[in-house]
């Protein structure tokens, strides 16, 4: 049972770290950059203080951790464009999309993972169905125009990569790394996301040019994210990948909800039926997989 709760924990993280970037004014790559920062600080500080209580036993250097530098830049590609998809169609629609990762990472880890010897494959492929089903229900046109397709592709396309990403985290975590993994995690986005502005800009001084409030905002959600995976690390050490996975896209809900109560993205009375049935879809997949684990 702690496992379910671990991850219905990081779902709710994982709906709410995005809140800052709808309310942060600048581009996506100084967002993801400061965002970094966030990530850096606290990892860098829970580290420490694991080591110095005697709780982290974790090597700082070790063969396995090269993966975790590879789900470092996975994420910052799917980051990208899930952050450039929420601004193109809203954080309720483009969540439900990005969440489309989950048949997908639940096929990988099934597969290579052999979690199919641990869980009940049918009622965890039954769970990511109708969480894909929910997530197209979520399709809702906006009031006087048709919804932006590209900001389908690209949340879609950043599932995939997402998918890749909880296949490594879960092997390094079997491994027996957390707070190593979110360390080495943290530090190749930051240093990705400088490249990467770097690259487009040429000169990083033009970042003196965003506002304090920004860099707090984007901070913050550096902040909200590592306790999002860091939950989501623990799942994955007490249940199965596939199960936790599924489980941790129940973040479509609370996005839902905060897209809808609070900016506004789509009418519900207009859309009431939709939004309900796939809320519940949603929340149905997570029950059916308190029955997954074999």
């Amino acid at each position: 049972m702690i496992g379910y709760i671990l991850a219905i924990l990081s779902s709710i993280f994982f709906g709410i770290y995005i809140i800052p970037k709808k309310l942060s004014k600048i581009d996506t790559k100084y967002y993801l950059f400061y965002m970094s920062l966030g990530f850096v600080f606290i990892s860098l500080i829970t580290y420490l203080f694991t080591l110095l209580t005697g709780n982290n036993n974790e090597s700082i250097f070790h063969p396995v951790l090269i993966l975790v530098i590879l789900r470092g830049i996975s994420w910052f590609l799917a980051s990208n464009l899930f952050l450039i998809s929420i601004d193109k169609i809203g954080m309720s629609r483009s969540t439900q999309y990005k969440n489309l990762k989950g048949p997908f990472g639940v096929l990988l880890t099934l597969i290579f993972l052999e979690e199919f010897k641990v869980t009940n494959v049918f009622l965890v492929l039954f769970a990511a169905l109708l969480t894909f089903v929910s997530a197209l229900l979520f399709t809702i046109k906006k009031d006087n125009s048709k919804v932006d397709k590209f900001g389908i592709i690209y949340a879609c396309i950043a599932s995939l990569f997402l998918g890749v990403n909880a296949l490594i985290q879960k092997y390094v975590t079997n491994s027996g790394f957390i707070y190593t993994q979110q360390l080495y995690q943290s530090i190749t986005i930051m240093i990705v996301s400088y490249i990467c502005v770097k690259i487009k800009d040429r000169n990083v001084k033009v970042m003196k040019n965003i506002t304090y409030m920004d860099k707090i905002l984007a901070f913050f959600g550096g902040l909200l994210y590592y306790f999002a995976t860091y939950f989501n690390t623990l799942a994955y050490k007490q249940l199965p990948a596939s199960i936790a996975f599924t489980i941790v896209n129940m973040s479509g809900v609370w996005s839902v909800l905060i897209g809808i109560l609070t900016f506004k993205e789509i009418n519900f009375k207009r859309n009431y039926k939709r939004i309900v049935i796939g809320i519940l879809l949603s929340i149905i997949a997570v029950i059916v997989l308190l029955f997954g684990k074999s």
